[in-house]
């Protein structure tokens, strides 16, 4: 350690040796450097986390396929599967996951979860179910989610710019009218929302990860024998790919699709490298949140959206936004590799669309918490009831609009909607 010597206070002491030094003599200068060079290489390596994380999501979505509007809004109409599909085995390797990390580092999982259940401590019932719905039937009128639309970005779907813009719409519109006048107390932790299945069923924790895990990816590869994932997948994405599945002579990485199980496989695993190097769940939706909070940075602003002031500063806030930025580069990287890039504006909606879609995306997924990564994906995979509530209400939602819009129109395939 660096050291200083202090100014002798006897002059006239000739003798002394300069090399016999009393420690109470030595001042320490560098404990403050060394934990500043500490917490630097702290933020570059969660930074860096944080982008790669949002690449491999980025790649894992486009490769699955389940980033189109057509094949999101399909499977609502049962007509497609790849989404289901990617979906169950997200939750069930991310519920395995878990597992491991509760055996490893039960305390680093706890502080995880304690930390979810906070930021969800203010939501009852009708959060998950209104916000729920609400994203259900935005996932339908825009053909994406608040996770998804990254990906849109990153292939090249121009209209996926035109719904960021109504999710950041939709953000202001929550924090502007919405969010003081529905916000309440914190439940209590007994509340029915806060517990988990865990708490209600005679299982432990652990087992009952293992056990739903196991449940989900059964019932993905169930699901790709029942229905063959190379005759699941979007025709007009394949035509426009180099290299597509039936092609064996292709490397695979150039491929314009992979089984939607095993890219789903890939998004769960993502959940156990994020909460052990970045201590914190998936989720995507807060990008948005985080993006319209810089505006606060202008004093009027922030005044009149206090609530957003929270979201302006700070790293761990812009660690959202880094892995959107990863999730742009990472879907951009598997379309130039299947030379799908840019998609055409069959695989998205119109601007009008895409503008009022994003807009109740957003609004929904601030209403319930979360969207399909954050409540849906990590809520459900920390097993807790709300989060399964707001899961079903997304897809019943999106399920029930789906047949009633296809029921009232002629047009079956939503070009009209």
């Amino acid at each position: 350690m660096m050291t200083i010597q202090l100014e002798e206070k006897n002059p006239d002491n000739k003798n002394n040796n300069t090399n016999d030094i009393s420690k109470t003599d030595l001042i320490p200068v560098t404990k403050g450097v060394h934990h500043d060079i500490k917490s630097i290489l702290t933020d570059i390596r969660t930074i860096l986390y944080a982008i790669i994380f949002g690449i491999l999501f980025g790649f894992f979505i486009n490769k699955g396929t389940v980033f189109v509007a057509p094949t999101i809004r399909k499977q609502m109409l049962f007509q497609r599967f790849a989404m289901l599909k990617m979906f169950l085995a997200a939750v069930g390797v991310s519920m395995l996951s878990v597992t491991l990390l509760v055996l490893c580092r039960r305390n680093l999982y706890e502080k995880i979860l304690n930390g979810y259940i906070e930021h969800n401590s203010r939501r009852g019932v009708l959060h998950y179910l209104f916000g729920g719905t609400l994203i259900g039937l935005g996932m339908v009128v825009c053909g994406s989610c608040p996770g998804t639309v990254f990906v849109q970005v990153g292939s090249g779907i121009v209209y996926s710019l035109f719904t960021c813009l109504g999710g950041l719409l939709g953000t202001y519109f929550y924090y502007v009218f919405v969010h003081e006048r529905i916000s309440q107390e914190k439940f209590p932790a007994s509340s029915l929302v806060l517990r988990r299945l865990c708490d209600v069923l005679p299982i432990p924790s652990t087992g009952c990860h293992a056990i739903f895990g196991l449940i989900f990816v059964g019932i993905a590869i169930g699901l790709e024998f029942a229905v063959p994932w190379k005759s699941d997948l979007n025709p007009g994405l394949l035509s426009k790919g180099t290299v597509n599945p039936d092609d064996a002579t292709g490397h695979f990485l150039g491929l314009a699709a992979w089984p939607p199980s095993a890219c789903g496989a890939g998004v769960g695993l993502l959940q156990l490298f994020s909460m052990y190097f970045l201590e914190k769940s998936l989720g995507v939706s807060s990008a948005f949140t985080v993006f319209a909070a810089q505006a606060c940075r202008i004093k009027i602003i922030g005044q009149a959206m206090p609530s957003l002031n929270s979201f302006t500063y700070g790293l761990k806030n812009y660690v959202a936004l880094l892995f959107a930025l990863g999730a742009i580069g990472g879907s951009a990287i598997s379309a130039g590799l299947s030379k799908t890039i840019p998609l055409g504006p069959e695989n998205g909606t119109n601007i009008l669309n895409s503008i009022l879609g994003g807009f109740i995306l957003l609004l929904g997924a601030r209403c319930a918490g979360g969207c399909t990564s954050g409540q849906g994906i990590s809520g459900t995979t920390h097993l807790l009831i709300g989060s399964f509530i707001t899961t079903a209400s997304i897809f019943g939602g999106g399920i029930i609009f789906a047949f009633s819009y296809s029921l009232s129109n002629s047009e079956w395939l939503f070009q009209n909607l």
